[in-house]
């Protein structure tokens, strides 16, 4: 059945049409065969011929009654593929927005610690004991900088 996809859909629906109509009416005619006396003993070959070529159209029409609706939810879908792509091309532009920033508040946190650490060094190394500058200086280094640039507190 997937040879007939290369086929124009109005051709399909016509030859299907066709072989319905063309059952009709070998049926009809096989109803008036019992008129003319020369063509009696082709009348139940034709009335057989006809049965199949109507049950074939009914068989061949539904099924493509039902590829029709197939290739229309394919196509819904297809649609709504399209539309989320485009929505999670906007996200994973301002997730990656996001994270550069950060990476930047980061990263600038972590020089400005760096420096207050290497300018404090002298204060902190000058006695035995841990003073409360080197204290603020390590839990300044362990905060996370871009949640107290958003105002999270966790």
């Amino acid at each position: 059945m997937w040879i007939l996809s290369f086929l124009p859909d109005s051709l399909l629906h016509f030859v299907i049409l066709c072989i319905l109509g063309g059952g009709v009416g070998l049926y009809i005619a096989g109803m008036f065969i019992n008129f003319l006396p020369g063509l009696k003993p082709y009348k139940e070959p034709v009335r057989i011929l006809s049965t199949f070529l109507c049950v074939a159209g009914v068989y061949f029409y539904g099924s493509y009654a039902t590829e029709m609706e197939w290739r229309a939810k394919v196509e819904a879908v297809q649609a709504k593929l399209a539309v989320a792509e485009a929505k999670s091309q906007e996200v994973v532009t301002v997730i990656k927005e996001k994270i550069v920033w950060k990476t930047k508040v980061i990263h600038d946190t972590q020089v400005v610690v760096q420096e207050k650490i290497i300018h404090d060094a002298a204060v902190i190394d000058a006695q035995c004991k841990v003073p409360q500058i080197a204290i603020d200086d390590l839990n300044a280094a362990a905060r996370d900088p871009a949640r107290e640039v958003k105002g999270d507190k966790k």
